[in-house]
């Protein structure tokens, strides 16, 4: 935790303060795409907080069922949630 900046910081109080998780295209709007980031990231560091958080496996992204639709969602991991809360100061 430590070696987050602060953008990352505020990219994971956004989501615990949202339950956890947030729409993709909410997140990227907020905090800009991980476009450019690649999937190599043993050769090629991911440059966007939320690239950077996924290669961490503090972030997932994936897809959910959101009101009755499928679309793409940032999550934390439930088992991470509340010691990310304790940390951050998040109650």
């Amino acid at each position: 935790m430590r070696e987050l900046d602060k953008e990352e910081r505020k990219l994971l109080k956004y989501l615990l303060q949202r339950g956890g998780w947030s729409r993709l295209n909410a997140v990227t709007r907020k905090f800009g795409t991980m476009e450019g980031d690649g999937f190599f990231w043993g050769e090629y560091d991911p440059e966007s907080p939320l690239g950077i958080l996924w290669s961490q496996a503090l972030v997932m992204v994936g897809r959910a069922t959101v009101e009755g639709r499928r679309c793409k969602i940032a999550t934390i991991p439930l088992e991470l949630r509340e010691p990310l809360g304790e940390i951050l100061n998040i109650n």
